[in-house]
């Protein structure tokens, strides 16, 4: 009894594989947007030496660590979860890191300073081999909410100011 060249179990794995290789094909490429790896936050009334300062003792306290590129931006760097690691490093070194490259602009006429952040996980840290990595939704929230504490520190201590006048007697 011969069976037909269609219903052969060859063509069927070979029309599987072609349909999972179209599959993997037509997924839309992450691309390399910078706008959805970024945040921008504004702050008016306060020099940029002051948010520079600031900012620097907060991410110290959210156990960042500091370091600065050759061309003068600030990078603040946290280990990732077990997830990040497994998923970014490796089983023999799992060090995947979350970074926060900062660039602080300050404009005079308008007392506003912008904090601009690139958030990327980032592969063996520090080192020759260092390797930046797109960060994930998950990655941007975090980053997202820690700056956004970062700011309600600042505008507490701004109202602080304002409410502690010395009495008159």
């Amino acid at each position: 009894m011969q069976t037909s060249f269609l219903k052969s179990v060859q063509f069927r794995t070979l029309i599987l594989i072609l349909g999972c290789c179209s599959l993997i094909a037509c997924q839309t490429p992450l691309g390399n947007n910078d706008e959805q790896n970024s945040l921008t936050y504004h702050y008016t009334g306060w020099p940029k030496k002051s948010v520079e300062r600031l900012l620097l003792q907060y991410m110290k306290s959210k156990q960042f660590l500091s370091s600065e590129t050759s061309e003068g931006l600030r990078r603040f760097d946290r280990k990732g979860s077990n997830w990040d690691s497994v998923k970014y490093g490796s089983f023999l070194e799992p060090t995947a890191w979350i970074r926060l490259e900062t660039e602080l602009k300050e404009d005079k006429k308008s007392m506003q300073t912008t904090l601009h952040v690139d958030v990327s996980v980032i592969t063996h840290r520090l080192s020759s081999l260092e390797e930046k990595r797109r960060a994930h939704k998950r990655h941007l929230e975090e980053a997202s909410e820690v700056l956004r504490y970062f700011e309600t520190m600042m505008l507490q201590s701004v109202s602080k100011e304002e409410t502690a006048q010395p009495e008159v007697k």
